[in-house]
């Protein structure tokens, strides 16, 4: 299975701005030409439509920017989940910053949760929650998927080479370790977004960092790379 990880950086469509006409046709141009199975966004747009995909999202974000168009066709959300497969949504306890889907692969069922943990709080006023606090919303919610098969993507706001978010890192280590879950994406340092999944599974990450804007250069489709995750059944050794 193909997945495909991308924080899209809120596109927007419609409030006539040449520059973001043009990179709300590109980001939408990308995901098409993917190919892949699922595609997990983040900071993304109800507006953006797949031809071939089923799409569920998160409820609408309600982290508002002075910067952004908020006319038809645009409802922006923290993740949305595209499925080429048969796909179910299931309900969250927090269903602004997570969304969970099953879709059938392979003829079992595969969990498939998108998320952000989010640092939007400390601009809206009426929120008193800090990153700490969403982090553990997100820990919680990726734990309860117990034994199940299943993948987690999002961007998470930290990395290695995020200082300041090296204890958050370390949490979720902590739970990855514990729970025996895999983390394909924790050493980078060159990311936000990651990937995790269940034992059974088998996952190859790569960056396409063409996407995203030169630091104090040329702005493209977004702040983030995009992630191909090539996922796989776990192979057992033989005599296993």
């Amino acid at each position: 299975m193909r997945i495909g990880l991308w924080n899209v950086d809120h596109p927007e469509t419609g409030s006539g701005r040449p520059r973001e006409e043009s990179r709300f046709r590109e980001v939408s141009r990308y995901l098409e030409q993917s190919n892949c199975d699922l595609l997990i966004t983040t900071e993304g747009n109800a507006a953006i439509q797949i031809p071939g995909y089923r799409v569920e999202f998160s409820e609408p974000s309600p982290f508002r920017s002075t910067r952004r168009y908020y006319g038809e066709p645009n409802l922006y959300h923290q993740v949305g989940i595209y499925s080429r497969l048969p796909m179910r949504r299931l309900n969250v306890n927090e269903p602004i910053n997570g969304l969970l889907c099953e879709v059938s692969w392979m003829g079992n069922p595969l969990l498939v949760y998108g998320n952000v943990i989010t640092i939007k709080d400390q601009w809206k006023k009426d929120s008193e929650k800090t990153h700490k606090d969403r982090l553990q919303e997100q820990l919680t919610a990726i734990e309860s998927l117990g034994s199940s098969s299943f993948v987690v993507g999002g961007d998470f706001n930290l990395s290695l080479g995020w200082t300041r978010m090296l204890p958050a890192h370390r949490e979720v280590k902590s739970l990855v370790d514990r729970a025996g879950l895999v983390w394909p994406t924790e050493l980078r340092d060159d990311t936000v977004q990651h990937f995790l999944h269940s034992p059974d599974l088998e996952a190859r990450v790569e960056i396409d960092f063409s996407v995203k804007h030169v630091e104090g250069g040329e702005r493209r489709m977004s702040d983030h790379p995009f992630l191909l995750v090539t996922l796989k059944p776990h192979e057992r050794p033989v005599g296993d």
